[in-house]
């Protein structure tokens, strides 16, 4: 068994910001080829335009590697201080 006692909010926001990152651009890749096909939103809704339309493939990824870094550092900072009063939590490795 192995007690992790910490963790460091900045490495894992790099993390969660990379998973997220990975799966926006799985997202804005569908929602791109969808709005080629001509299930796109108007021009005039703006901001809700370039997330669902033609450039999501670029926006989706950037927004959500943002958020899973903003995510990361909010729950590695919340882990640190509620096991900080705790003995840690116990992981099991196998080799």
């Amino acid at each position: 068994m192995v007690i992790v006692k910490e963790i460091d909010p900045v490495a894992y926001g790099k993390i969660l910001a990379i998973l997220y990152g990975t799966m926006g651009l799985v997202f804005g890749l569908f929602t791109t080829v969808t709005a080629f096909m001509g299930f796109s939103m108007p021009d005039s809704l703006g901001i809700f335009s370039l997330i669902f339309g033609k450039w999501a493939i670029v926006s989706l990824p950037v927004f959500y590697g943002v958020s899973g870094y903003f995510i990361g550092l909010i729950t590695g900072a919340l882990y640190n201080a509620v096991v900080g009063s705790k003995k840690g939590f116990r992981v099991e490795i196998l080799h």
